[in-house]
């Protein structure tokens, strides 16, 4: 085990904490979320296994009822039935495929493994909307429902910065810590 990349996943559940609480906090000053620049950073940073964990850890403590999660309630075991908890879940998952792709690799290597992340996360938030929405809400909703919902208003110009600015800001900490 990294001790050095341990403490690393530390850090990375602690800034997905605060940046959770930021978030209810004070709304107002962050017009979206910037939790999955977080994410995608420490696939890229910590590699897939630490930022995974890093990822569990932050999901462990918030389902634990610590308020570290971005909208009402939370936190706490209650969560799991928001429609939007399964982002929470693509957030251990797309960690993991941004670090297993990237490896330390190119920036190319980055973009793909981010790209790739966002498409993970994407896959289990609304994966797990249809079926809340379906089968505890039930709600009648159809596959271009809730793409409407949860893909359409987020996807085209918010996400796609937000993981440029984790490749950028990614690759330049990997390229620099392997510098020295």
């Amino acid at each position: 085990m990294n001790v050095r990349r341990l403490a690393m996943s530390s850090v990375f559940a602690a800034l997905m904490c605060l940046t959770g609480m930021l978030i209810h906090w004070a709304p107002a000053l962050v017009p979206f979320s910037i939790l999955p620049v977080f994410v995608y950073l420490s696939g890229l940073v910590l590699g897939a296994e630490y930022a995974a964990m890093a990822m569990l850890v932050y999901l462990v403590l918030g389902l634990f009822g610590l308020p570290v999660f971005a909208s009402a309630p939370f936190g706490g075991f209650g969560y799991i039935l928001k429609p939007t908890f399964g982002f929470l879940l693509g957030y251990v998952a797309a960690a993991y495929v941004t670090g297993r792709i990237y490896r330390e690799g190119s920036l190319w290597r980055g973009i793909v493994g981010v790209l790739c992340g966002l498409v993970i996360l994407y896959l289990f938030g609304l994966s797990y909307l249809y079926m809340i929405l379906h089968w505890v809400l039930h709600q009648s909703t159809s596959v271009a429902g809730v793409l409407t919902i949860g893909f359409v208003p987020l996807l085209f110009l918010g996400d796609l910065i937000k993981a440029g600015i984790a490749v950028w800001v990614g690759h330049e900490v990997v390229r620099r810590r392997q510098a020295t």
